[in-house]
């Protein structure tokens, strides 16, 4: 499976849906997210190298200090139709297999590039044809990252960026030293301008 990229999912305030892809197909799964997941798997979809290590940073140097290495992640579905995840790492020989949550265990495999699977049952019973799944709200790899969720509410609810007059060079300046000081609520709001002026050229 390939992640395709990251959508905001307006059934549910405050979550995203990742959207994975199979490989040789053109079947797509939609997997329900938190906001920090979702936060950290565009972080390196968009390959943005975040001043502090975010979680899922700090759990991969940790993994890689002892010297454990990750082979695969399958993703599986629990009885009550939650996702989740079969992690599979290794340590001199021995391997064990880690029940996670699909969104940690993603963000890890990206760190790692380690695979992710699926088994073809569950793709067919969940997957669902591209041509049908292919929502507006889609921030696909590498072009987009996700706006903070306030950032979000502040663009929908006012009819002018506070950044429209500035140029694309001023904002990208901009918007990297919002990262560069750790607010990320800002630099989502000046990167959904960037963006929403990019999409306008296309």
């Amino acid at each position: 499976m390939k992640i395709v990229g990251i959508t905001y999912n307006q059934i549910e305030n405050g979550m995203y849906a990742m959207v994975l892809e199979e490989e040789d197909g053109s079947l797509r799964l939609p997997i329900i997210i938190g906001y920090n997941e979702a936060q950290s798997i565009e972080c390196m979809l968009q390959k943005i190298k975040t001043p502090r290590p975010l979680t899922h940073d700090f759990t991969s140097e940790i993994l890689g200090a002892f010297g454990i290495g990750m082979e695969s992640v399958v993703i599986k579905q629990l009885d009550n139709g939650i996702f989740a995840a079969d992690v599979t790492l290794c340590l001199a020989g021995d391997t064990r297999v880690i029940d996670a949550r699909s969104s940690d265990a993603i963000a890890l495999a990206m760190r790692a590039g380690a695979p992710v699977f699926t088994t073809r049952d569950l793709l067919d019973r969940c997957g669902i044809d591209r041509e049908s799944f292919a929502p507006r709200g889609l921030h696909v790899a590498p072009r987009q990252s996700i706006p903070a969720r306030k950032a979000i509410e502040r663009v929908k609810n006012s009819d002018m960026s506070p950044y429209e007059d500035m140029d694309l060079d001023a904002l990208r300046r901009m918007m990297d030293k919002a990262v560069s000081e750790e607010d990320y609520e800002k630099a989502g709001e000046i990167k959904l301008e960037i963006d929403r002026r990019q999409s306008s050229a296309d």
